[in-house]
């Protein structure tokens, strides 16, 4: 292969912040060199290419149309190069961090993590449990799943799951001498909560239960993975979240007591920066969670939106 004939990198990097900024005395202030400086290099270039780049009319200067051809080439060239340069100077470059919901993590993430290992063995998955808002700027993270109604400011939000919640427990604590035909009939059993007791209050309301303050007993979780958990042992009924209890459904540790079912405004979302999925392991995991979500092929991501976060008690879980 014949060597690159290229002009000197120092001379194209003054052009183009010139162009950018349509001055070369700013060009000056952001390659913190002289005006005279500037005005040599690019001199020099016109000079190897035998065309002028810029007509120069007193203090400002105007790309001839040599030089609009030229600009943008070298720009995204420039960007491509910082950015390969901040990806190499990164601490374990292969290393991909996902903060994510606790719950989400233990019943439903981890289960599938083998799938991604495999098809990725060239990425490192490190896993942050938490349910706190994720500050990209600040944090080393990559991204974040988090439960709630999307609209967290400055991120891309993407959903993966719809959420219903419905009864669920160990077929180990029916009691034939006590049967539950219809919702009113769980006055006769512990009712295990998360977060609130006001959720078992709106599924029994919506369920056609009136004035079922009855509901307001029983032990209180912090985590949803926590009451499935005591339900799967046989403490109580639990309101299950479907996209969590799925693996103990099927496994029959847990078994569905009603086909009514609530809709919760929230869901399960994937959420990043803007320009994370430049990294490939990022845009790599992105499309494997799409995937097992049930998704269709990946969507170009919408650029994040100043919002406000709102929804029912936390902001975002």
């Amino acid at each position: 292969m014949a060597p690159r004939r290229l002009p000197s990198l120092k001379a194209l990097r003054a052009f183009e912040a010139a162009a950018r900024h349509g001055s070369f005395s700013q060009a000056a202030a952001e390659l913190s060199v002289t005006h005279a400086a500037i005005s040599h290099q690019v001199r020099a270039l016109e000079e190897e290419l035998g065309a002028p780049l810029f007509h120069r009319t007193g203090r400002h200067v105007e790309l001839t149309e040599r030089g609009q051809k030229l600009v943008p080439a070298l720009t995204a060239a420039f960007e491509q190069m910082a950015d390969a340069w901040a990806q190499a100077g990164a601490k374990d470059n292969a290393t991909l961090t996902v903060s994510v919901e606790p719950s989400f993590a233990a019943r439903w993430l981890v289960l599938r993590l083998g799938k991604f290992n495999r098809a990725h063995p060239d990425i490192e998955l490190r896993l942050l449990p938490s349910s706190d808002i994720v500050d990209f700027a600040r944090e080393d993270v990559d991204i974040g799943i988090r439960y709630g109604l999307g609209e967290w400011p400055d991120v891309v939000s993407e959903k993966l799951f719809e959420a219903t919640v419905y009864p669920v427990c160990s077929p180990a604590l029916l009691d034939p001498r006590r049967p539950i035909r219809k919702p009113e009939d769980l006055k006769s059993y512990p009712l295990l909560h998360e977060e609130t007791m006001q959720h078992w209050v709106n599924w029994l309301e919506e369920a056609g239960v009136k004035h079922p303050r009855w509901a307001m007993r029983g032990p209180l979780f912090i985590e949803a993975s926590l009451a499935l958990q005591a339900a799967a042992g046989g403490q109580g009924v639990a309101l299950a979240n479907d996209t969590l209890a799925m693996a103990d459904l099927a496994e029959g540790r847990l078994v569905r007591l009603f086909d009514i079912e609530m809709p919760d405004e929230e869901g399960y979302w994937l959420v990043y920066p803007e320009g994370a999925l430049k990294k490939p392991r990022a845009e790599a995991f992105r499309n494997w969670i799409r995937e097992e979500a049930g998704l269709g092929p990946p969507e170009h991501p919408k650029p994040p939106e100043m919002l406000t976060p709102r929804g029912r008690g936390k902001a975002v879980r």
